[in-house]
């Protein structure tokens, strides 16, 4: 546990709200001997909720885990509007119209399935080189281009008459700060989220995740029995088993044919016959097995060891 590089697999970790993302990540590090790790999917300092954070090998994989389907729950307050589209912007005030269980369903079927949102300013998007939110601090407004999303689920509930609560599934990209403006300008009104939580990603829950507090409660040396393997993240992907012959000609770059095994086109992952993650592959059109991201021969062959002495 005193070599970074020792340190590999995934910490589901339930972040807190305050925190910025990049923060955790930097505290979990601490915690596991600063060992290299990196966060999928952004969460701002007033979400909570799942934020998985892969350290070591783990790392190669972690963008598999940001495109996966995300869900949250959140808290929007009606009747006035946030300059960041949270409650840490500047707020004004406006007039909430009366709605009932009937106009929330008429909003809820609205905002179902595929639709367009506009980044905000207060958002880690890039333009030149400098993130929105820096201009946007600078008091500066710039053209941001449309992006593609889905709304898999989504369920609103009334708490008070200027408060809603709302559930959700959405691919990645979504911007529920831009969700609940949008639902609360349908409505009539304004609106901003009070509260976010990112209650599941992948098909993981929150319910899984670790807090601060529980991580801090285990002995440095048994720490790394909290990692999940470095896979973990590609769990929602189709796997493949190959033959030794096959994971030999795999590891080596060369393509193999899966024809006969019916894989599903796209990203899959792929394995030894005993078991051990080789890496990620990519099957075209054609029926053959490309290999995209590869695990080293050394860490197979060491994998392979520690199973025969076990």
């Amino acid at each position: 546990m005193n070599e970074s590089h020792q340190v590999n697999g995934v910490l589901l970790l339930d972040k807190p709200k305050g925190l910025s993302s990049n923060h955790a990540l930097q505290q979990v590090r601490r915690l596991f001997g600063k060992a290299k790790g990196g966060y999928a999917g952004t969460l701002d300092p007033l979400a909570s909720g799942l934020l998985p954070i892969s350290m070591g090998e783990a790392t190669k994989f972690i963008n598999y885990f940001s495109d996966a389907r995300k869900s949250y729950e959140a808290i929007i307050k009606l009747g006035f509007s946030s300059t960041t589209g949270d409650a840490e912007g500047d707020l004004s005030e406006t007039k909430v119209t009366s709605f009932d269980s009937r106009d929330l369903e008429r909003v809820t079927q609205k905002f179902m399935g595929c639709l367009e949102q506009i980044p905000p300013m207060h958002s880690a998007i890039k333009i030149d080189g400098k993130p929105l939110y820096k201009l946007a601090r600078q008091g500066k407004v710039v053209p941001r281009e449309k992006r593609s999303v889905t709304i898999e689920s989504l369920k609103l509930d009334k708490i008070d008459h200027d408060v809603i609560s709302l559930s959700v599934s959405c691919s990645k990209g979504t911007y529920i700060r831009v969700l609940a403006e949008d639902i609360a300008q349908s409505l009539g009104t304004a609106g901003y989220l009070t509260s976010l939580r990112r209650t599941c990603l992948a098909g993981i829950s929150v319910t899984d995740a670790l807090s601060f507090e529980q991580i801090e409660g285990v002995d440095l040396g048994l720490r790394y029995k909290l990692l999940k393997n470095i896979d973990f993240s590609l769990n929602h992907l189709p796997q493949l088993s190959l033959t030794r012959t096959e994971e030999r000609k795999f590891l080596n770059g060369m393509a193999l044919s899966v024809v006969n095994q019916r894989c599903s086109l796209g990203a899959i992952s792929v394995h030894t016959q005993d078991g051990i993650f080789v890496g990620i592959g990519f099957v075209d059109d054609h029926g053959e097995l490309k290999p995209k991201r590869l695990m080293s021969q050394e860490y197979v062959a060491n994998s392979r060891s520690m199973k025969e002495f076990n």
